[in-house]
């Protein structure tokens, strides 16, 4: 029975996922949402499967499970992908990862047209708490070692009532505040 819900803990939840206004699906490329609001941090990654796990498909096999399974453990600690000031004091609230997919047919409950794409993206939803939020000064992207088909990352950042855009890649990590 331990197995079994461990086991649960692990599978990806598989859903249709819905077109974010304005976001494309490109392989290498994902979405980072940061708002900071007082001593919290709130992240939004959506990334496509290929640039986490090197496929897009539905895990056909005990190696591709084992894949989505590292991936979700990886991407729950966002902490270890997004490197905030030691000084900060920080610590993850909360850390929701869902495999989301799009025309995969009948596990997603809906038949695939010949010419339908099949797409799978990662979305993973971050509470970070920090003793001194104004410390942080810059973010590094470890994400870029953990996942190496990954090349960038278009990040926004809302903090009192100001919208910044950003582009992280994997050969300038940093990303100075």
């Amino acid at each position: 029975m331990r197995s079994a819900a461990l086991a649960l803990t692990l599978i990806p939840v598989v859903a249709l996922s819905q077109t974010q206004a304005g976001i494309e699906h490109e392989h290498g490329a994902g979405h980072l949402d940061i708002a900071v609001s007082g001593a919290e941090l709130s992240l939004s990654l959506v990334v496509p499967a290929a640039d986490i796990v090197g496929f897009e498909r539905p895990a056909q096999t005990d190696e591709d499970r084992a894949l989505v399974a590292g991936a979700i453990s990886d991407l729950s600690k966002p902490l270890e992908l997004f490197v905030l000031s030691e000084d900060a004091a920080c610590f993850t609230a909360t850390a929701n990862v869902t495999l989301l997919a799009e025309g995969l047919g009948p596990e997603a409950g809906i038949a695939p047209s010949e010419d339908q794409d099949q797409h799978t993206e990662f979305q993973a939803d971050y509470q970070i708490q920090c003793q001194t939020v104004d410390v942080i000064d810059a973010i590094g992207f470890a994400y870029f070692e953990r996942f190496p088909n990954a090349l960038k990352l278009v990040v926004k950042i809302e903090q009192s009532g100001r919208i910044q855009l950003h582009e992280v890649t994997r050969s300038m990590p940093n990303l100075p505040l």
